[in-house]
């Protein structure tokens, strides 16, 4: 069995940002299901309080048999 990590933007503390990168992310899960990978477990990542960026990255974890 194949896995993959994959680690997209799926939030942002604007709310047109927000729409864009889920769009995006959404997109690129769509891509990978159709290839054959499945959703094993997803993880979100804390930000980083010394850093002034918006963006919230989900770790997603893909498998192929």
């Amino acid at each position: 069995m194949k896995k993959k990590e994959l680690y997209l933007v799926t939030d942002n503390t604007s709310w047109w940002k927000r729409k864009k990168f889920r769009k995006s992310s959404a997109f690129d899960l769509l891509k990978h299901r159709k290839l054959g990978w499945k959703l094993i477990n997803k993880t979100i990542l804390s930000k980083k309080k010394n850093s002034i960026e918006t963006k919230i990255f989900t770790k997603y974890i893909l498998q192929k048999k």
